[in-house]
């Protein structure tokens, strides 16, 4: 399980993040160094919607501020708890932990980490 810790500064946590099934719910999570963000969320259909706007870093939580927001994205992520694992930053979202802490950290319960490719 990962450990709740705050980022030095919110730039720690700035790059490609990744949460899904490898099915239906596919998320693919950037947050810019410049304190920008784009969401897109892929299934076995295509692209389901998207969102992309501002981010903030507050202790030990991202927030996610849309400006836009498109299908499926609208109104699905807003606050992501922020956790080490491994020396590495995951996010779980702070509305949907059951999974997480019913099985720990996996592609589907958490963002990790992850060029898109």
């Amino acid at each position: 399980m990962g450990t709740p810790e705050a980022p030095r500064h919110a730039g720690a946590v700035a790059g490609s993040y990744y949460r899904g099934d490898g099915t239906g719910y596919n998320i693919y999570l950037t947050l810019g160094a410049d304190g920008k963000y784009t969401a897109e969320w892929y299934g076995c259909g295509g692209k389901y919607g998207d969102a992309s706007g501002q981010w903030t870093v507050t202790d030990k939580q991202v927030t996610l501020h849309p400006s836009a927001e498109t299908g499926a994205m609208k109104d699905h992520l807003k606050t992501l708890n922020i956790l080490k694992f491994k020396n590495h930053w995951i996010f779980v979202p702070a509305d949907d932990h059951k999974f997480y802490d019913e099985w720990g950290v996996s592609s589907y319960a958490c963002f990790q980490r992850k060029p898109r490719g």
